[in-house]
């Protein structure tokens, strides 16, 4: 009986020895991870919302303020913060037609086209390349008076637009973005679709189905998690948007204003240093991205289908 306990005793003390090996190869494994988020997100963030309750100009010591900051954004002097949010939404329009054009896109690239792949290439070129030479390229094509877009009008008796114009600048920044993002989107739903079972098209054409219903009724709903994916960080990343901005206009008109480009002005820029305040602004507009993005997994339960 004793030789029995000890051979138990020794098999339980081997089982917890490799269970501490395999815990500490797990924390190893993790802990680049986290000590990089520690460093570069958990730390910066925590150093923000300390310097979003100061009067802090970079160059003197932070006077605490508690509060003001936050107050002043949510104040008719914050007026200008909230509007920058409203052209974030209005700006995140053009995602939701960079989703619609990919799929579609994608769809036809479905059926068997000569030369696809260069066609692929081809839209997806422009998302490898520097969003700030890409800029500075629509830039130069918007210009009105020696502007390529302008010119092409030119030849037809057509007189230049304006186009960064507050009347024409947001479709102007919007369809830009358009050529210039929707090829990452179109090869995820790519992806989607090939993977998607053919036995559906083809039970599909003995019901007679003609290739709007097999698109709305088989594509569209198989791809909804793909289509998900895309609105949530295609969402995100519009709020966020600052470099095609700075770029294109620099926040002038004021239809062009952006969140992060408003807080960039009060953080150094033109506005000054404000740093306190801008933190603030940055700690509000994280807010809202949570927000956001908690509404849309609530309701993504409606149209988002995963395969069981």
């Amino acid at each position: 009986m004793s030789t029995l306990n000890l051979s138990l005793g020794k098999a339980s003390r081997k089982k917890n020895r490799n269970r501490r090996n395999e815990a500490l190869w797990g924390y190893a494994c993790v802990a680049p991870l986290s000590i990089g988020l520690l460093m570069f997100l958990a730390a910066p963030l925590g150093f923000s919302f300390y310097i979003s309750l100061t009067r802090y100009d970079l160059f003197n010591e932070p006077v605490f303020v508690g509060f003001a900051n936050f107050q002043r954004i949510f104040s008719p002097e914050g007026a200008e913060f909230w509007r920058s949010v409203g052209n974030a939404f209005i700006y995140s329009i053009g995602v939701l037609l960079s989703m619609i054009l990919s799929l579609i896109i994608a769809s036809i690239f479905r059926g068997k086209i000569h030369g696809k792949n260069f066609f692929k290439g081809l839209f997806f070129l422009p998302t490898i390349c520097s969003a700030v030479a890409v800029t500075i390229m629509w830039k130069r094509m918007y210009d009105y008076n020696y502007g390529t877009i302008n010119q092409i009008l030119g030849l037809f008796g057509i007189e230049g637009i304006y186009w960064l114009s507050e009347e024409y600048v947001v479709f102007a920044i919007m369809f830009m973005q358009l050529i210039f993002g929707f090829g990452t989107s179109m090869l995820l739903y790519i992806s989607a679709i090939n993977s998607i079972p053919k036995d559906y098209y083809e039970a599909a054409d003995i019901d007679g189905a003609n290739v709007f219903q097999k698109f709305f009724h088989i594509t569209v709903p198989s791809v909804s998690p793909i289509s998900f994916y895309i609105m949530v960080t295609g969402l995100i990343g519009s709020i966020q948007g600052f470099t095609t901005y700075q770029v294109m206009t620099n926040g002038s008109p004021s239809n062009t204003m952006m969140p992060v480009l408003l807080i960039y002005k009060y953080s150094g820029g033109d506005y000054g240093a404000f740093y306190g305040y801008a933190s603030a602004m940055g700690i509000v507009l994280g807010g809202i991205i949570v927000i956001l993005t908690i509404v849309e997994f609530i309701f993504s339960r409606k149209w988002v289908h995963y395969a069981s």
